[in-house]
């Protein structure tokens, strides 16, 4: 399964990338929690809401066992220890992934970065 970070469902729905509704359809995309709210977070309307809830929902879901929250304040403090800070849903998400043996589909520089520390972080090689 691939886990999709926001910023890629942003430049989606920013029209910044046409492939990517072809992607979404063929490859094993999925989100996850800390994703849905990052992206509900922009809705400007209701119906705006609503509909980004209905363009969620088409995805597969993984859910975030309550395991992974240690997970999620280890790897903060292995990133901290090394001098890395990135953004707490970045970490919630990789860390998700990891869990779950997922892939990271991200355009974010944070994932290579975290990747460094947390060696168990599989990143998906965006196609060309």
């Amino acid at each position: 399964m691939i886990l999709v970070d926001a910023c890629v469902l942003f430049d989606h729905l920013r029209g910044k990338d046409l492939r990517l509704a072809g992607y979404f359809r063929s490859l094993p995309c999925a989100v996850c929690g800390i994703t849905r709210a990052e992206v509900l977070h922009g809705a400007r309307h209701p119906a705006d809401r609503a509909a980004l809830v209905r363009w969620l929902n088409c995805f597969a879901q993984v859910l975030v066992p309550d395991s992974t929250w240690d997970c999620v304040g280890d790897n903060l403090a292995k990133l901290r220890t090394s001098g890395i800070t990135v953004p707490f849903p970045d970490v919630v998400l990789a860390s998700v992934a990891i869990e779950g043996a997922h892939e990271v589909w991200s355009r974010d520089a944070h994932f290579p970065v975290m990747r460094r520390v947390l060696t168990a972080l599989r990143l998906f090689p965006e196609p060309p």
